[in-house]
């Protein structure tokens, strides 16, 4: 992590030293530059005591994220329009060291040369259609001390190369990616709360290549639009982002039979398919893996397939309001069953979203998740409203209820939790 953290900020300051050879006229002769960003004020409550040692009751953080943009037109590196974005973000957590943590979200130079883009540095690349969950979402590593959902990730190092493309009646993108070095997931620490039993210490993760976090990997997507239909092709070949873990070496306490684990991460080959349809009101959404070599929840390689399929139909103006109600449905399957990496291996997922079209932007997400073996049920609730012109009000919660005791979602059933932010913008 801290290479991974050396490298993120090297990137910057190369950045920053190379940004005045962009313009003919220097660094300020940019022709447009901003600078923008927000504070954000974290509290949250747990319905129930902790259940494992160490850890904290409630939680309180506050988070800092800066967004600077240069751009320059017709520079001097084959006429193309040049754009440097820097996103540096960091959060406090006074109750939680785990938490406490910067990344360089961003930092990257982006060039186009008429119909193809090339981006070089931290970056964010989002692949995906279906609500639960995005199994194609490969490139960039989850911050898993930032949320719940999997949905914050950490930037990552890159060189993209993408072209607008059109074959008949079809037009979109074809990118391909290189991808130089490796982001380890981070993880709840002792003090957390939403964690499981066992520590997972990721400052010790063990590789199954030689080079370790400097083992590259490359990844190709072609997206497009065809009529209503939105779709994805994608491929990979690297570490996976999804690590399997092995006891700690050393950690086994033999009074208590207490132990640590440790991330174990390996080279995978993934083919995906993500695809929309739109059918009026009703969205269908799709995705499909296939990844061969990944190392299961009883850490042995297997080749995998896995799905998630749905509908989200919208109804609009309900009640002769302003307000659309979203009704969503989705199945969750993955052939690994009980030695899945993921919870969501085999279930239903019902949920609603509500929009109001008000002046302050008000929404709010519900969804349930069942398991269709067990009914283990997860409830979870994300909402919004903007505050004047500067700020956000968000709230999310989430209840884990009639868990599995075979599942690893029975470690949290006593954590509860609503969580309010309030984020500050300038």
């Amino acid at each position: 992590m801290i290479v991974g953290k050396i490298l993120t900020a090297a990137t910057a300051v190369a950045l920053l030293i190379a940004a005045p050879a962009l313009a003919e006229d220097g660094f300020l002769g940019t022709d447009f530059a901003s600078i923008e960003g927000s504070v954000e004020f974290e509290g949250t409550a747990f319905a129930q005591d902790p259940r494992y040692a160490g850890q904290e009751d409630n939680a309180v953080s506050v988070a800092v994220r800066a967004k600077t943009v240069l751009e320059w037109s017709d520079t001097a590196i084959g006429g193309a329009d040049a754009t440097v974005t820097i996103t540096p973000f960091v959060r406090f957590d006074p109750n939680d060291g785990e938490r406490t943590h910067a990344d360089l979200r961003e930092a990257k130079l982006d060039l186009r040369f008429g119909e193809t883009d090339v981006t070089i540095g931290n970056d964010f690349v989002f692949w995906g259609k279906t609500e639960v969950d995005q199994i194609v979402d490969i490139i960039n590593q989850t911050d898993g001390v930032e949320g719940t959902d999997g949905e914050d990730k950490l930037g990552q190092p890159m060189i993209r190369v993408s072209r607008l493309v059109n074959i008949g009646e079809v037009s979109g993108e074809a990118s391909v990616f290189y991808l130089p070095y490796f982001r380890e997931r981070t993880f709840p620490g002792t003090e957390s709360r939403l964690r499981g039993a066992a520590i997972i210490d990721g400052n010790d993760a063990r590789y199954e290549t030689s080079a370790e976090e400097w083992t590259p990997s490359f990844a190709a997507r072609l997206a497009g639009f065809y009529g209503d239909f939105d779709i994805g092709l994608s491929a990979f070949h690297g570490l996976s982002r999804d690590p399997a873990f092995e006891v700690k070496p050393g950690s086994v306490n033999p009074a208590t039979g207490e132990f640590e684990l440790r991330p174990v991460y390996g080279r995978i080959t993934q083919l995906g398919l993500d695809g929309q349809y739109t059918a009026g009101s009703t969205l269908w959404k799709a995705e499909l893996v296939g990844r061969l070599d990944q190392r299961n929840a009883a850490f042995e390689k297997e080749d995998y397939f896995a799905a998630i399929a749905g509908l989200e139909h919208t109804l609009y103006g309900v009640g002769e309001s302003n307000a659309d109600l979203g009704l969503i449905a989705e199945y969750a399957y993955d052939s690994r069953g009980n030695d899945a990496l993921t919870i969501f291996e085999n279930d239903v997922v019902l949920g609603a979203r509500l929009a109001l079209n008000d002046t302050q932007d008000s929404a709010a997400l519900f969804t349930a998740t069942v398991d269709t073996d067990t009914a283990e049920t997860l409830l979870r609730l994300e909402g919004e409203r903007r505050i004047g012109e500067i700020a956000k009000l968000s709230i999310e919660g989430g209840a884990f209820v009639n868990t599995d005791t075979a599942s690893p979602v029975d470690q949290l059933q006593d954590d509860h939790y609503l969580r309010a932010t309030l984020a500050v913008f300038w």
